[in-house]
Parts: structure tokens; C-alpha cells; sequence
């Protein structure tokens, strides 16, 4: 090929050349040409901003795509997910009023089903902060759900009523929501790695775990340590948090 091609011979070329399927002494030839003819550079330019512009849309209507695709298998999860938990609670009130011609049972298996999906509605419906909503969700409806079990257990199962939620476990759970909290809140704000965070977490579990039993017991703290085997919880509570401390500690000296 020469120095020189005529502008008809370049714009034949140009598709080509552009896709980048031309020969490098190919392109050096019209590289030549495009820098004495104008006219072919700007049509080099405006096939460029074409092609450049189709590639930007072909991308960008695969992202819809594959957005729209996620969203409709999300949808159907949420329906079947729904549709299990409906069937569960029905199912439940049926075999329960067919054995026993009054609700029981089921109303604690249909409580923790409406528990689990309302603390899982956030991590569906929210887009930020899911798990502090979520854990928002079970702190609120935990006592709810506590009230439900002593109902249908007093009701039902105990000749002599227990209020054991007003007597032990409404303390416990303030407790450990107050644990779950301070863990996430903490976590949050320091900006602690995962390990840390686990750390921590496992020094609030060692003491929660002494008071509850405390409470559980009727004791102190000082009984349930001398009498019981408390120590060896809390010992083991306390080697693991000192274990994630130390992973953590190593993890922020390398960031």
C-alpha cells in the first residue's frame, strides 16, 4: 500500500478500523491520512462517538436487566417466604382446635412466626441501618412474646400459674437486649474491625451470663461463683474474648 489513499478508500476502512481488525501497516497509512484530511477525521471522530455511545447504552440497559432480574427473584423469595409463614399459622390453628377445640399450642408457634418475620421485615423493606432496625424490632416484641408463652402455658399446661416473665424474664431480657445494644452501638461508633467487635461482645456475654443465672437462681453473684460452676463459663468467656481482642488488635496494626 502507498504513503497516500484516496478519502473514498479511507472511509471504506474506516469500520474497521475502528473495531481495530486492520493491519498496523494499515492503520499507519491512514493514521497519515487523517492528519492532512479533516473530513475524514471528523468522520473518524463522530464513528468513534457513535460506537463509544452504543457500548455506554448496551451496558447500561444490561445493568436494568440484570437489576430487574434480581428484583423479580427477590419478589419471588419474599412471596414464598410469606406464603410459607400464612400456611405455617394456619396449618397450626387447624391441627390445633381439631386435637385440643381451643387454641393452645399454636398460639406460641404463631407468636414466634410473627416475631421472626417482624424482625426480618427490615432487612426486606429498609435500606440502611437494617441491622439496628431489625435488632429495634426483637428488642420491642420480645416481652410481647414472653406474655404469649406464660398465657398459653398458665392457661393450658400449669395447674398453678407461673408469672415467671414478671419474676425472672423480663429482668433477663432487659439484660441482654442492654448486652446486644451496647455491643452494636459501640461497634458503630468506634469503628471497631469484627474481631474487636466479637471481643467485646464475649466480656458483656461473661457478665450477663453470671446475672442471669443469678437471677434465675434466686443467688448472688458471690453464691453462684462459690457454690456453683460459674467460674468455668465465665473463664472460658473471658479466654475467648481475650483471643478476638488480641486477632483484632493485630488486624488494625495492619491497616
Amino acid at each position: 500500500m502507498g504513503n497516500k489513499i484516496d478519502c473514498a478508500v479511507v472511509r471504506d476502512l474506516l469500520p474497521s478500523y475502528v473495531e481495530r481488525l486492520t493491519s498496523e501497516e494499515t492503520n499507519r497509512v491512514i493514521e497519515e491520512h487523517f492528519a492532512d484530511c479533516e473530513e475524514c477525521t471528523s468522520e473518524r471522530d463522530t464513528m468513534m462517538k457513535t460506537i463509544h455511545d452504543t457500548i455506554a447504552i448496551t451496558k447500561k440497559n444490561e445493568k436494568v436487566v440484570n437489576y430487574l432480574k434480581k428484583a423479580k427473584i427477590l419478589y419471588v423469595l419474599k412471596g414464598i417466604a410469606l406464603s410459607v409463614g400464612v400456611i405455617a399459622i394456619l396449618v397450626s390453628f387447624i391441627v390445633d382446635v381439631a386435637v385440643n377445640r381451643h387454641l393452645t399450642w399454636s398460639l406460641i408457634v404463631d407468636a414466634s412466626i410473627a416475631y421472626v418475620y417482624a424482625c426480618g421485615l427490615p432487612l426486606v423493606i429498609s435500606k440502611k441501618n437494617k441491622i439496628m432496625k431489625m435488632t429495634a424490632a426483637a428488642s420491642i416484641l420480645l416481652l410481647p412474646l414472653l406474655c404469649v408463652i406464660e398465657y398459653v402455658a398458665n392457661e393450658n399446661y400449669i395447674s398453678q400459674p407461673i408469672y415467671w416473665v414478671r419474676e425472672y424474664a423480663l429482668t433477663i431480657g432487659v439484660l441482654w437486649i442492654a448486652i446486644v445494644w451496647a455491643n452494636i452501638l459501640i461497634t458503630r461508633f468506634t469503628k471497631v474491625n469484627v474481631w474487636t467487635s466479637i471481643g467485646i461482645f464475649l466480656l458483656f456475654v461473661a457478665v450477663g451470663s453470671a446475672v442471669t443465672n443469678a437471677i434465675a437462681n434466686q443467688a448472688t453473684l458471690k453464691e453462684i461463683y462459690t457454690v456453683g460452676y460459674e467460674w468455668i463459663d465465665t473463664a472460658a468467656y473471658l479466654l475467648c474474648a481475650a483471643v478476638f481482642l488480641f486477632l483484632g488488635y493485630v488486624k488494625s496494626r495492619k491497616e
